[in-house]
């Protein structure tokens, strides 16, 4: 991973423990467990600070500290801090490093590194916009608790109402930012944003313009800051039309509990437990039943219980479900079904090319791999991307390869992993001109009829732009495929 998902992996923990304390719910076993996931990544984390206090997806590998992953971090942290201990000269340090962003004339901030989610450079319309980004920062100051009258909130400010954007996630960013400023503007701005709105059976969400950066996960953050926007300026009267936004956004929840991409997944994940938080009414009695084919069953849940996650397998399908629920309070039933279907088809995001031949000298052992990739859309580049290499079974990579990728192209091929079977290398970003990996692997072991490997290349924030092929090895005399 990287700075970025070590971080995704950290503030959700802030963000449950914030909740089940202001609503008296945490038991000592899930504290301790949450307290713990923080303190390791909280200690995780500094592994990307660099020596100038800011932080990066690669820490000192990379040419400069990120604006946005900086100030991701620092809101993180200084929310942490009423949890876990942490260092308060190197957070010092961290707000003093954003604090001197450079601004332009009309006071929005000029970043410096690499902003990995495209959303945060503007709409389709103006891909050169940094006001998105400049709320995105200021955000975390004002929850870092910055002062109003400092000068980088005041500029960040000066810029976010000066813009006239209408695009949904420019709104959204910007109307959190203003009920955080309590900003009088900020009214105005959310009713602009909510103005924009669809709603259909009761839920709440907006469509973004079509184009490169529209993608799944940008509708779901933007959902995630109107919840946060709504709840920060007055959450008794925004009760009902945050109720249809979280509708919405928890129908988007996948299976593991997560939603498309991380960033999405972090801004959900806050809104929910702002919006819980605001709106939790007491005590929890809830009976619900659920009829299938060959099964009847019930779910009872109580304050005692209401943490855990109740499962069941339907027995038979196909099957239609039915639910009844009695008693009082709100829960959430997912349906999760997995299946198999036909490849589905490629995105035109990406070109892929993969070669894979016997090393002439390896005989029946030795083979390589080169897979090669381009960014094909008219906005010229991709967000950080993803080549993820599946291994014939059998087969494991030659390390020394791995590390000379890395190494030939440290601007580009940011790092590589290997799990198991499955080498993944982390691309800075793709551009017309092609990125190429190569390396050899090596038969481990004798697998009967392997199947075939296959080379997946995606935009890690926006995961529909993904294109995939299957390789095999050619035969050769003698030797098992």
């Amino acid at each position: 991973g990287c700075g970025e998902q070590n971080m995704v992996n950290f503030a959700p923990n802030i963000y449950m423990l914030q909740y089940l304390t202001a609503t008296d719910q945490g038991t000592p076993e899930i504290t301790e467990k949450l307290l713990r996931f923080m303190r390791t990544g909280y200690q995780r984390e500094l592994l990307y600070r660099r020596n100038d206090s800011s932080y990066s997806a690669f820490g000192n590998a990379d040419d400069s500290g990120s604006t946005w992953l900086t100030a991701f971090v620092l809101k993180s942290f200084a929310q942490a801090r009423r949890f876990i201990s942490v260092d308060i000269e190197s957070l010092d340090q961290t707000r003093s490093w954003l604090s001197f962003s450079t601004r332009d004339p009309r006071g929005c901030i000029d970043p410096v590194g690499k902003i990995f989610s495209k959303g945060l450079t503007g709409g389709l319309a103006d891909r050169s916009s940094t006001v998105p980004l400049t709320a995105y920062v200021l955000i975390p100051l004002l929850e870092a608790g910055v002062p109003i009258s400092t000068s980088i909130v005041t500029d960040a400010g000066r810029c976010v109402l000066a813009d006239s954007s209408n695009d949904p996630y420019t709104l959204a960013l910007k109307a959190y930012a203003l009920a955080l400023a309590k900003d009088h503007n900020a009214q105005r701005v959310l009713q602009d944003l909510l103005s924009q709105a669809v709603v259909e059976n009761n839920a709440m969400y907006w469509n973004l313009p079509q184009g490169p950066r529209r993608s799944k996960a940008l509708q779901v953050e933007t959902a995630g800051y109107a919840i946060l926007a709504l709840m920060a300026q007055d959450p008794a009267a925004n009760a009902l039309q945050a109720r249809q936004i979280v509708k919405w956004i928890t129908s988007k929840r996948n299976g593991q509990g997560g939603f498309y991409s991380t960033q999405d997944t972090v801004v959900a994940l806050q809104a929910l437990a702002s919006y819980e938080t605001h709106t939790f009414q007491g005590p929890l009695n809830v009976v619900a039943t659920v009829t299938a084919t060959d099964l009847s069953h019930s779910f009872t849940l109580t304050e005692q219980n209401k943490l855990l996650q109740q499962p069941v397998k339907l027995p038979s399908l196909p099957t239609s479900v039915s639910v009844s629920m009695e008693g009082q309070g709100c829960a959430v039933m997912q349906a999760v079904l997995r299946y198999n279907v036909p490849e589905a088809e490629p995105s035109d995001a990406f070109s892929l090319r993969v070669q894979a031949i016997n090393d002439p000298r390896g005989g029946c052992v030795e083979k390589r791999l080169e897979a090669c990739s381009a960014y094909l859309l008219p906005d010229g580049k991709s967000n950080m991307a993803v080549i993820e290499v599946n291994l014939v079974s059998g087969f494991i990579p030659g390390k020394d390869d791995l590390k000379e990728v890395v190494r030939r192209n440290p601007k580009v091929v940011k790092r590589y992993e290997v799990d198991g079977n499955k080498v993944t290398f982390y691309i800075e970003e793709f551009t017309a001109q092609e990125v190429c990996v190569s390396f050899r692997i090596t038969r481990d072991v004798e697998i009967e009829d392997a199947k075939p490997g296959s080379v997946v290349v995606y935009d890690y924030y926006q995961p529909e732009f993904s294109v995939s092929k299957s390789y095999s090895f050619p035969f050769l005399d003698g030797c098992k495929r």
